[in-house]
């Protein structure tokens, strides 16, 4: 039987045409696009709830408060049924509430400024047209200032607060769900939080400042021996990487195993680590990371963000993540944060954040 050459070449031609489909999908195994980190627009949308209850509240109580700003004290329900009682300029929630109770079941509305006593558990919300006041112990589910909001040392703040300019948390406080200013917010050591959303978040405070050390010059890298070089501006290392101190990176990294940084290194691109992520002190990632293990970084690090880790996250004393001029967020599933860092931005802890006091001086490289 005679088998002819264009018999012989249509079994090739036919299996490549049928193999054709299946080419992205091999490339996508082997070189996934989802390795390249994404930069995410900043988070930096306030608390939508607590601005509606702000501008709702201020609607609703209007023509009350203006009672209460000529008479003092007014007692009412809302047509929902839930009681409420008005404070005057001069009137304090403490000389309104029986000396033995514990529990406050009604809507507080203040026409100036708003102290909530210690020891005392609110489950309506609490509002104050400027100042607000949570003294110590105290424990509030939603609270709402005009102006500034103080959380008093091991105070509560169950769901959400919001201050149009800052709010301050002393020492132990706790603050549950959504946190946000329009302006600044300090968090003192050993606060616990969720959520913090403002255009600064101060953690702590730092008894002996310092600027990160910045190289004369940087030491440009060249790609490593296991990286993958496919042209687009992106180095896909098979394996851990290693960043000497004072180098430079240009390119956007994609590391398949640990990622570390050294001393005053600067990686400019994108990050996308696999593994463990760790950066030495003063060491720069110029954009966004997104790590897949845990991350820890040396003090006075800068990071650009956003920053995503989906395992721990611990910040290093005086280091900051994203600026005035364009904030970013932060997300992981237990995040520590030391004395002295800020970010400009969103925070979120998925399960636990804490402001913590662990020196992270030795982390060199």
């Amino acid at each position: 039987m005679h088998v002819s050459f264009a018999s012989l070449l249509f079994v090739p031609l036919a299996l490549a045409v049928l193999l054709c489909p299946l080419w992205p999908v091999w490339r996508q195994w082997q070189f996934p696009r989802r390795e390249t980190p994404r930069t995410t627009e900043a988070h930096t949308e306030w608390n939508e709830d607590a601005l509606d209850a702000l501008q709702s509240t201020q609607i609703a109580f209007a023509e009350l408060l203006a009672v209460a700003e000529r008479d003092g004290v007014v007692r009412g329900a809302g047509e929902d049924g839930i009681p409420f009682l008005v404070l005057g300029p001069k009137d304090y929630l403490s000389g309104q509430l029986p000396s033995n109770v514990t529990r406050l079941r009604m809507q507080v509305v203040a026409a100036r400024h708003l102290d909530v006593p210690g020891e005392l558990l609110c489950d309506r919300l609490m509002f104050a047209r400027n100042r607000l006041n949570i003294a110590h112990n105290a424990i509030v589910k939603t609270a709402l200032a005009g102006r500034d909001a103080t959380i008093g040392p091991r105070a509560r703040v169950r769901r959400w607060l919001h201050a149009e300019s800052r709010v301050d948390a002393a020492e132990g406080a706790v603050l549950g769900g959504c946190c946000s200013a329009g302006h600044e917010i300090t968090l003192a050591r050993r606060v616990r939080f969720e959520q913090v959303l403002a255009p600064t978040i101060r953690f702590g405070k730092t008894e002996t400042p310092r600027t990160p050390v910045v190289p004369v010059q940087y030491i440009l890298m060249q790609p490593p021996a296991n990286a993958f070089v496919p042209g687009d501006g992106r180095w896909i290392i098979n394996g851990d990487m290693s960043v000497p101190p004072g180098h430079r990176v240009n390119a956007h990294l994609v590391v398949r195993g640990n990622l570390l940084a050294g001393t005053g290194a600067f990686l400019r691109g994108n990050v996308r680590v696999m593994g463990d992520f760790v950066m030495h002190h003063d060491a720069r990632c110029g954009s966004a990371v997104i790590c897949d293990g845990d991350m820890q970084t040396g003090e006075c690090c800068q990071i650009g963000g956003p920053l995503i880790v989906e395992g721990g996250l611990q910040i290093g004393a005086q280091s900051e993540i994203g600026s005035l001029a364009q904030p970013s967020s932060v997300s992981a599933r237990n995040l520590r944060v030391n004395e002295g860092v800020v970010i400009h931005g969103a925070v979120q802890a998925k399960r636990r954040g804490e402001v913590v006091n662990d020196s992270n001086r030795g982390q060199q490289a």
